[in-house]
This record gives C-alpha cells, sequence and structure tokens, in this order.
C-alpha cells in the first residue's frame, strides 16, 4: 500500500509549475509528493525618478557592476534602454542566467555561489572600483571585504523585501526558506512542526532558522531554487515520514 504523500511548502516564489514538480519525482516511488507554493515576502522594485536616473548614469559608464540576486537585474533591466558596456560580477545561478539573457554570457566576468566568494573574485581582478546593485537587505560581507581591499564600492538599492505573513491552517512535511526574511515572516504567525524538515537557501537563512527552531535544517549546496526543490523531493522519497 502507498505511503500518505510528502508535503512541500515553499515560502517563496520558485516559479516551478505541477509539471515540473512531476518532472523531478522519481516514477518508481509509491510515495506521491505534493506541493504548495505561498510566498511569505514579496519583492517590490524601486521606480522612484532618483533610482532611474542613476541607473541610466551608470548605463553611460564602462564599468563593473555587481548583482547578488536576480531581483536586482530585474530592477536595473527594466529601467535600461540600451545594454550597457558592464563587466558583470554575480552570485548564484538564478543571477548569472538572467543577467546572461540581458547583458550577454560574454559580459559575466564571474560568478560565485556566495558573497564572499564573489568577493575573493572581484578582489582577483583589481577593480578601483565598482557598482553594487542590491536590495535592502543585503548582507555586508561583500560590502565589508571589497572595502578593506581598496575597492570603491558604489551601492544603489534597486529593490526591497517587505514581509507578507500569512496563517496557515495546516501542517508540511517540509518547508522551503529562500530568504531570512521569509523565515522571520512564517514564524511571526505560524509555529514550524516538529516533525518538518526545513531547507535553506544559504548559511545566512539556515541561522535565521537555527535561531527559530530546533528543526532539521539542510543548507542547499547550491544558491538555486530549483535545486534546493529537487533536494526536498528526493528527501520525501527517501525518508519515512514521522
Amino acid at each position: 500500500m502507498p505511503d500518505r504523500r510528502f508535503t512541500i511548502l515553499s515560502t517563496g516564489s520558485a516559479g516551478l509549475t505541477e509539471t515540473r514538480i512531476a518532472e523531478k519525482t522519481n516514477p518508481g516511488s509509491l510515495r506521491s509528493i505534493v506541493f504548495e507554493e505561498i510566498p511569505f515576502i514579496k519583492i517590490v522594485l524601486n521606480t522612484d525618478d532618483d533610482t532611474r536616473e542613476k541607473i541610466q548614469f551608470y548605463a553611460r559608464k564602462s564599468l563593473y557592476a555587481i548583482f547578488t540576486s536576480a531581483n536586482a537585474v530585474r530592477a536595473v533591466v527594466s529601467v535600461l534602454r540600451n545594454i550597457p558596456e558592464w563587466k558583470i560580477f554575480c552570485v548564484g545561478s538564478e543571477t548569472r542566467k538572467r543577467a546572461a539573457l540581458f547583458f550577454g554570457a560574454s559580459a559575466i566576468l564571474d560568478h560565485a555561489g556566495n558573497a564572499e566568494g564573489l568577493a575573493g573574485k572581484i578582489i582577483q581582478q583589481k577593480p578601483t572600483q565598482a557598482v553594487f546593485f542590491c536590495g535592502d537587505q543585503r548582507r555586508e560581507v561583500l560590502t565589508e571585504k571589497l572595502n578593506e581591499s581598496g575597492i570603491m564600492l558604489q551601492e544603489l538599492v534597486v529593490y526591497r523585501t517587505q514581509a507578507t505573513p500569512i496563517k496557515l491552517t495546516k501542517t508540511y512535511d517540509a518547508i522551503l526558506f529562500f530568504s531570512p526574511t521569509a523565515v522571520v515572516s512564517f514564524v511571526s504567525m505560524n509555529c514550524i512542526a516538529p516533525h518538518a524538515v526545513l531547507f535553506a537557501l544559504g548559511t545566512t537563512t539556515a541561522s535565521a532558522l537555527k535561531k527559530a527552531c530546533k528543526n532539521e535544517v539542510v543548507i542547499s549546496p547550491k544558491p538555486d531554487k530549483e535545486f534546493i526543490l529537487q533536494m526536498a523531493i528526493a528527501y520525501g522519497q527517501t525518508h519515512p515520514i514521522t
């Protein structure tokens, strides 16, 4: 007799359809996977005149541009009229893919899986200055490391992350978290079931989860939403449900 269904909740938009979920499910497994997506944060792009003017000002220059989020790429691209002559550094496969789609793959000078790794690669290139297109809740590590190395970093906040807490009426076997803000938003109105396994996109999100509960936290080795979902599906098909 087949096991009961393993339920997965994504607390942020992963952009995956039920068809894509089915494609990642082992057809030989007796356990079916139920996937739900309920965003606990909202991304708001900065579209004020001052921000737009600054982006357009930078677009007229040849410079080093840094993106640590696909949301930052989306915000900047929404303002640009032409493709600027930028040498781009970025964090994560999703960010790199979105940047390459607009700027071209040849514009991506280098990329890394996290901010620490990217800082080291930027320092190796020895630029005198760079522009960091970021969100309002960006980490300090990149800025600190570049400043310490003598690189003049100009930051421009191009999007904001807002919590959108929702009270849930059910529990899940696995919950995916993509940011510390999503963690705070979730626990502000919900308790995490003791049996739930939590999947975190990055160490900062994992730290936020460990402060909020004592559940098992699995950190994705790749900063990729689709990869972390695949991890949760594999977990659900190979581990007993408690």
